[in-house]
């Protein structure tokens, strides 16, 4: 990384910095990696829940939710921070900016709002679940999450096609900047 000249005042220098080549690969690589890694999180969640809901084995219901848990537990927070973190960076240092151009800036707000819903709510409400080991019927299993086999089936969902609109909007970057960009392209 590098910064322009030193004799600069600290302002001008923090309009100005920018991220060598490498390092700005190597932040855009992880970033597609934990975005990619989430959707494949999605897609596993969403079809262990699914197969929670048809299943008429206990067995098969308490392990689908208990490897739904498992992942919101261990995998979905570092993908989600890694994506936020490494897009925040690239923002920070690129002439994309983080304000200056609508499509950097609607990304930012779903990664900032995806990665709240996270922590507020998916991530409690997961370790917040009854225990299910003594049910005999996987019937009981969804009786006893009541509303929560419904409820479970959206973040994945959502999270999902949010991530989708990102990508979309990193592949086309739309033309248009914020009233924030100064100007600049």
């Amino acid at each position: 990384m590098h910064k322009s000249n030193p004799a600069r005042s600290d302002s001008a220098v923090r309009k100005t910095w920018r991220l060598d080549p490498a390092p700005r690969k190597c932040l855009l690589a992880l970033h597609a990696i934990s975005g990619i890694g989430w959707m494949g999180a999605d897609i596993a969640m969403f079809l262990l829940l699914l197969n929670a809901r048809t299943t008429v084995n206990a067995t098969e219901a308490i392990s689908y939710y208990t490897a739904v848990s498992l992942i919101v537990r261990t995998t979905v927070p570092p993908l989600c921070l890694g994506m936020l973190g490494t897009g925040l960076l690239l923002g920070w240092g690129t002439p994309w900016g983080l304000m200056h151009h609508w499509w950097v800036f609607i990304k930012l707000i779903l990664a900032l709002g995806m990665t709240v819903l996270v922590f507020v709510a998916l991530v409690p409400t997961i370790q917040s679940l009854p225990a299910l080991a003594d049910l005999a019927t996987a019937e009981a299993v969804r009786e006893r999450l009541g509303p929560l086999t419904n409820q479970l089936m959206f973040p994945p969902i959502v999270s999902f096609i949010l991530l989708g609109v990102a990508t979309v909007l990193s592949i086309f970057t739309p033309r248009g900047l914020t009233p924030w960009s100064s100007g600049r392209n």
